[in-house]
């Protein structure tokens, strides 16, 4: 299904804002909490597997995009920034449109009770999101909205770009995700070599499940049909630059 422009960018603002203690520590956690892995020149210390995890491939992630030269330019960021207004400015002409034809639907007196119930669900959802776009819009402009937005920029130019660079290194499968196409082999068999290379070590083997789960539990991924030219094009080709986004 297609995801929201808006919710891809609320979720990247969210990783990027988790990410600043680990760019500038290198001692992650609490000097209390047990040490229980360590990553390139980084100590970690969490009583949280999900985040000992996190912290590990936020850091490889970092040192990768600065040895592969991945950092998001100029050109990309203001590109990036183009593309949102646009599809920002489409969400919002769909949105008015929308609810006015809920508007229009609900005025009828022929509808079922089941039905208007249905509509006028949906009307209050999309009362919500005017009400979140108008509150992102008076917020425009300011200098400390420019910078987040630069900021969010920069995370989804160079997320792409890293699984861009993944994806041609290893190849393998690739999921659906809210950030664009994800090289799920790619990104484990990346972590694999980052092991056996003793980029990282985890210390307490009973947190260890943590980091792989995800590469390995099937279920929880959608995956794109192999041989498909979407699997290509939404490696290839960064979602915000897609007539249509592939979903």
């Amino acid at each position: 299904m297609k995801k929201n422009i808006l919710l891809r960018l609320s979720v990247a603002c969210l990783l990027c804002l988790a990410m600043l203690p680990v760019q500038a520590q290198e001692t992650y956690g609490r000097s209390d909490a047990p040490l229980v892995a360590g990553v390139l020149d980084m100590q970690i210390r969490t009583s949280n597997p999900d985040e000992m995890a996190y912290v590990i491939k936020q850091v490889l992630v970092k040192q990768y995009i600065e040895d592969n030269k991945l950092q998001a330019t100029d050109a990309e960021l203001a590109e990036f920034l183009q593309r949102k207004q646009l599809l920002m400015e489409n969400n919002r002409i769909k949105l008015d449109s929308r609810r006015n034809e809920v508007r229009q639907t609900l005025a009828e007196t022929s509808l079922t009770a089941p039905a208007r119930a249905q509509l006028e669900k949906e009307g209050d959802a999309l009362d919500e999101m005017d009400k979140a776009m108008r509150q992102a819009e008076s917020r425009a402009g300011t200098t400390e909205s420019a910078a987040a937005e630069t900021f969010v920029a920069q995370s989804f130019i160079e997320q792409w770009k890293v699984n861009r660079a993944l994806y041609r290194q290893y190849g393998g499968r690739v999921i659906f995700q809210q950030g664009g196409a994800e090289p799920l082999d790619a990104w484990q068999q990346f972590l694999r070599d980052a092991q056996k290379a003793g980029h990282f070590k985890i210390l307490q083997q009973e947190m260890e499940p943590a980091l792989w789960s995800y590469y390995t539990t099937d279920s929880m991924h959608s995956f794109y049909p192999d041989g498909a030219a979407s699997k290509e094009q939404a490696i290839n080709t960064p979602w915000w630059m897609l007539d249509e986004p592939v979903d």
